[in-house]
């Protein structure tokens, strides 16, 4: 019996040698991935935004277009015409700046600073050779072309960045059921407490990135037409200063819990006092309907339908403003998007792992949508059968 059995157990032995060998093997293969992911981790997060910003506008095209690719690249035109207009713009109006700044400059004092005056200007070819020579060996030349290197080189680094993020966006956009599928299949088990998770964080992510970022765009373009009508309509000289900026404020401030939006409300409500004090104190009405139109109607509709129709309830507002709060800080710019990565992932974690593995008898946490993301991506546009939700109380604009 021992004979027949030392066969068996050296075979047990090689496959079990053989399994530590394929684990050291992906440990290693791990840390070369973490190592690229190092790398690319702003523009890998970045491209992770623009996937589930897209997603949405994806689904509802899929239902018309038989095509994923084209559905994809349909989906990012959508997305990138528009960055690209505004950048294009703003480019624009530097550009007209530096002409501006050019021709103001002191042309003679900078043409006197030159290693080389003007009426020593080359005029046959080996002058032309010498004076080149001349401002190619001057320091400050060196220093300006040296400037312009690293500005182009910058300018192509991040252009080329920005691609691999588009690139990434549309791989997942045409991949990623195939992905979830996959892993859920051949690595988690269906139904597994992984699956459960990824889910649950796929959710959350959709809800922050595309539900919070649209609603911010939404609260910013209906605010900036509410300025404008104020300021159209208002008495005397009085006027909402920066109106587009203080929309855009009032977008960001979404984010903050109870008091929220009404800090800028009584902010320009302030500003307007003011003014009718100093114009004409009968004006004073005007600051207070404005305070009455934003906290009674304005406030209502973002509560009641814009928040919870795009974002849901399915996190804590708190939570997401602290994360949006922290993560530049601690990660630079793109810890705006990696900052709610990783709360997610945590929040996650501690709802519905934490309790399964303090008790492995206790039933599994439930983490309900909640009227969110999955529901919009498969029926955005379509749901004038679903009644409106309850609003959300941890957005009590007015405090």
């Amino acid at each position: 019996m021992d004979e027949a059995d030392s066969p068996m157990q050296n075979v047990r032995v090689w496959a079990a040698h053989q399994r530590v060998g394929w684990w050291a093997l992906g440990i290693a293969l791990l840390g070369v991935l973490g190592l690229v992911v190092d790398q690319y981790l702003p523009w890998l997060v970045f491209g992770l935004f623009i996937y589930y910003v897209a997603r949405p506008l994806t689904r509802r095209l899929e239902r018309h277009i038989a095509s994923p690719t084209l559905v994809a690249v349909l989906t990012l035109l959508l997305i990138v015409i528009p960055i690209v207009v505004v950048i294009a713009a703003v480019l624009l109006v530097a550009l007209g700046q530096l002409v501006t700044a050019v021709a103001d400059l002191p042309v003679d004092r900078l043409l006197a600073q030159l290693p080389i005056q003007i009426s020593d200007l080359p005029t046959t070819p080996s002058e032309v050779y010498d004076t080149s020579v001349v401002l190619i060996q001057d320091p400050s030349v060196q220093n300006l072309f040296g400037s312009v290197g690293g500005a182009v080189s910058a300018i192509g680094a991040t252009l080329f960045n920005m691609f691999i993020s588009l690139l990434i966006a549309f791989f997942l956009l045409i991949s990623d059921r195939d992905i979830a599928g996959w892993f859920e299949s051949n690595v988690f088990g269906e139904g597994s407490l992984g699956t459960e998770y990824l889910s649950a964080v796929d959710r959350g992510l959709g809800s922050i990135y595309f539900g919070y970022t649209m609603t911010i765009f939404a609260v910013i373009v209906l605010s900036a037409l509410i300025y404008t009508l104020f300021n159209a309509v208002a008495p005397g000289n009085l006027a909402i200063p920066s109106a587009v900026l203080f929309a855009v404020v009032t977008g960001l401030f979404t984010l903050v819990p109870l008091v929220g939006r009404s800090i800028v409300y009584f902010a320009i409500a302030g500003t307007l006092a003011v003014q009718a004090a100093t114009a004409d104190p009968r004006l004073l009405w005007f600051p207070l309907v404005f305070l009455a139109v934003m906290i009674v109607a304005f406030d209502n509709l973002v509560r009641t339908y814009i928040r919870p129709y795009l974002s849901g309830r399915l996190l804590n507002t708190g939570l997401v403003m602290f994360a949006y709060l922290f993560g530049p800080p601690l990660f630079g710019w793109y810890g705006i998007f990696l900052g709610p990565f990783l709360m997610l992932f945590i929040v996650t974690f501690i709802r519905l792992i934490l309790p399964v593995l303090a008790d492995p008898e206790r039933e599994r946490v439930e983490i309900e949508p909640e009227h969110t993301l999955d529901e919009f991506v498969e029926n955005v546009g379509d749901r004038e059968d679903v009644p409106p939700s309850e609003p959300d109380r941890t957005d009590i604009g007015t405090g």
